[in-house]
């Protein structure tokens, strides 16, 4: 029914004769080894170093180009107290080697300050006006982190007034680099470090540990959050610098980090990669979105206590803003995408007054959501102008594609799969034609799926937490060490729900001969139905992980992609009659006539011919039958009944008229505030009236009188309220009650899903849902 987002790509699972060797000398599993053999580690020598880095695996930083004359450079401006100012960068990367070089100099005792550009002002980089009024207010040396090597005129010019600069940088090399004092660049033409691949606060670290004559360990954290924030490849001297970063952040004493953590709700013993990744990268990268960076370096480096906990609880503030710009945003970007009839190869999408630090992350959903690169741009108040961001996927140079008509815009700058641009709004259309045109020319197929490496099928019964342990010494995982991603055999399916607030995660549960484990896939969109309805038929492979809840850790697998297949859709007839009024000329028609509650059955028994043919309710349907036309009159109390009538039902035809009897729709369910004035006030209140004062009593709450029976119900249910004669009491308990455990608020709840799926999708999309249910 819908196919996968990558390409499977099934790794050999066999060992040769040198594996089974490294496998006997390093007394390790014969897994482990295939997933070590694959990362292209065959030896015990490098096996040893890969699963057990040491300070051996960090390398001299004298290695890195101009590393003495940087050293040298800084130590005399600290002698001869002379003013140096970091010149860093708003993202977590160029955060994180800011604080890292800010706290070194400050250490030796140097007279330091830092400045963190302002995206929205002086934009990335260098900047020569930033650079004259940081001269003209005494700065005698500028030491770049994160940035620099293309700052060619910003750093003749600092020369030209007597002040040197020091950059530090690990960014695309130009091919004129700067006059400065120093350039430490692991990719340097005159010098190649040993690892080349360095994040910005890699390097930073590296001039911190020359300064230091030491390996400064209690910087490591800063470095593990950097380097993961900034996607480097996690092999070599990253992952040494990165699996001691991490356990340097889970004994951390920065009160900063304790205070975003906190705010955060993630407790210090969870955090690795995948919490720096998902949750510490994205809230510091929220300041330079958002606001400006320079609380960030604050926050990192700050001892002041209460001063950590509010810019802590800022930058929560400014994450949750970010992601609710992010949200709206995408809804715009694609709803425009959408009404735009003319298919382009690459998307290109303007909005007035888009937020500019959210338009990347756009750009990113655009192309996970489409699968085609994606430029978003934001048009400035006075309509001329538009900046924004592109992002692209592997098969598509973003940056040489538009490279070559740097004519077209106003400024521009990036790599493979990643830039930011302005242009003359007038020159959008211009720009589209362009990117479609390279597209051709770059051969782009959309239909050509990445390819995803799967490394062995594992029966479920073989999963155990000593086998997540095992995985585990491969971590910490990330770019050019990925997690590695299983298929699974031998299992039934059991319980597939929808979950979370949106009902857009799938959630079921595969069983071998032992115990249950979760598979979950998040936002999984549209399938979401079609998924619960036909779990049997899905396809998937995933990641394993943990989850700790109550204090039990479980096993459970994190779907990476996944597919349906169900060999046939049946194609059926339908004569939706779902939104017509209830009236006695629908009752008229030939067709077998199904109720799915006696009391609406009831109410119409009067208005059908004396020959029709009538079930009222399921339990009356002991085998399945065969008819011409099913008339399905009332609305199912959840999808469950309606699945099973389709299933005891044959049909050549089916007409759905779907009357709701008691519709819960309009209303949805009682909010938690309204619950709790319905509490507080029956819990005050004696002996009230229900039959006398029901509706008074509605209006005084200010409820829905549907709401209000239906929250007296459950409470009654759940032993909140008694009610003797018409009069009602509360009644106060000690015990934890979960309202949701409430038969009524179950059904409820039920009935609302029922209602939303079967009455408000359009007829396309109900007569597949029906398909659905058949083919089960």
């Amino acid at each position: 029914m819908f196919d996968t987002h990558y390409e499977w790509k099934f790794e050999s699972t066999s060992l040769g004769e040198k594996e089974l060797k490294l496998q006997k000398q390093m007394g390790i599993s014969k897994l482990l080894t295939q997933l070590l053999v694959k990362r292209g580690i065959s030896t015990p020598a490098a096996a040893a170093e890969f699963l057990n880095p040491s300070e051996n695996n960090i390398y001299d930083p004298y290695l890195l180009h101009d590393m003495d004359k940087a050293v040298e450079r800084i130590q005399a401006a600290v002698m001869d107290d002379q003013k140096i100012t970091i010149y860093g960068d708003y993202d977590a990367d160029g955060l994180t080697s800011t604080a890292v070089m800010y706290e070194t100099l400050e250490q030796i005792g140097a007279n330091v300050n830092y400045y963190i550009p302002d995206r929205f002002i002086d934009g990335y980089g260098p900047n020569i006006e930033v650079y004259k009024r940081l001269i003209s207010e005494g700065t005698k040396l500028i030491i770049t982190v994160d940035n620099g090597v293309s700052g060619y005129a910003e750093v003749a010019y600092a020369r030209s007034h007597d002040v040197d600069v020091v950059i530090t940088d690990h960014h695309e090399l130009p091919d004129r680099l700067p006059e400065a004092a120093a350039v430490v660049h692991p990719r340097h033409p005159d010098k190649e470090y040993p690892w080349p691949n360095l994040a910005g606060v890699g390097v930073a670290f590296k001039v911190a540990s020359a300064l230091l004559e030491d390996i400064p360990q209690e910087l490591l954290d800063l470095v593990a959050i950097g380097t993961v924030a900034d996607l480097m490849p996690l092999l070599d001297e990253n992952r040494a610098l990165v699996k001691f970063g991490i356990m340097s952040l889970r004994n951390t004493q920065r009160i900063g980090l304790l205070a975003l953590l906190n705010n955060a709700k993630i407790g210090i013993a969870d955090l690795d990669e995948e919490t720096i990744g998902f949750a510490l990268a994205p809230r510091l990268n929220s300041l330079g979105r958002i606001q400006n960076g320079n609380l960030g370096v604050e926050l990192l480096t700050t001892l002041d206590e209460d001063r950590a906990k509010q810019i802590a609880s800022q930058v929560e503030e400014l994450n949750t803003r970010r992601k609710e710009l992010v949200t709206t945003i995408s809804k715009q970007a694609s709803q425009k995408l959408m009404e735009n009839t003319t298919k382009h190869l690459v998307n290109v999408v303007a909005g007035k007054n888009w937020h500019e630090g959210v338009l990347g992350i756009v750009a990113s959903h655009l192309v996970e959501k489409t699968g085609k690169p994606s430029l978003v741009l934001s048009i400035t108040d006075d309509g001329k102008i538009a900046k924004g961001s592109g992002r692209s996927i592997e098969d598509f140079q973003l940056f040489d594609a538009i490279n070559s008509h740097r004519d077209l815009l106003t400024s521009f700058g990036g790599h493979h799969m990643a830039c930011g641009l302005s242009l003359e709004k007038s020159k959008i259309v211009e720009l589209q034609a362009i990117l479609d045109d390279e597209a051709k020319k770059q051969k782009l197929d959309l239909d050509k799926k990445s390819q995803l490496r799967i490394e062995q099928t594992l029966e479920v019964d073989e999963l155990s937490l000593d086998f997540i342990a095992e995985l585990k010494q491969l971590a910490p995982f990330g770019v050019d060490n990925p997690k590695p991603i299983f298929s699974f055999a031998n299992y039934k399916i059991q319980n597939a729900i929808l979950m979370g607030q949106e009902k857009n995660h799938f959630k079921m549960s595969i069983k071998g001969k032992g115990a249950a484990i979760d598979a979950i896939a998040f936002s999984v969109g549209e399938h979401g139905q079609q998924l619960v309805a036909n779990a049997d038929d899905i396809e998937f492979v995933g990641e394993l992980t943990t989850n700790v809840w109550k204090g039990q850790t479980k096993l459970q697998v994190m779907i990476k992609d996944f597919c349906l297949n169900v060999t046939e859709i049946p194609k059926i007839r339908l004569n939706d009659l779902r939104r017509s009024r209830l009236t006695a000329g629908l009752l008229q028609t030939d067709g077998e006539f199904f109720f799915f509650n006696a009391i609406v059955y009831k109410k119409l028994a009067g208005y059908f011919k004396h020959d029709a043919r009538i079930i009222v309710g399921l339990e009356e349907l002991s085998g399945r039958i065969k008819v011409d036309n099913l008339v399905v009159v009332d609305c199912p109390p959840n999808l469950e009944s309606f699945g099973i009538l389709l299933k005891k039902i044959e049909f050549a035809e089916i007409t759905t008229i779907l009357y709701p009897y008691k519709p819960v729709l309009l209303n949805g369910m009682p909010s938690k505030e309204e619950l709790g004035k319905v509490y507080r006030f029956v819990i005050s209140h004696k002996n009230v009236d229900l039959k006398k004062d029901l509706n008074k009593l509605a209006d005084y709450l200010k409820m829905k009188k549907d709401l209000l029976i239906f929250t007296i119900q459950v409470f009654f249910e759940v032993g909140f309220v008694k009610i003797d004669n018409g009069l009602m009491a509360g009644s106060s308990s000690s015990k934890q009650i979960n309202l949701k455990d409430a038969p009524s608020y179950r059904a409820r709840q039920r009935l609302l899903e029922a209602e939303n799926v079967l009455l408000t999708s359009k007829t396309a999309e109900f007569e597949a849902t029906i398909s659905q249910f058949i083919t089960v």
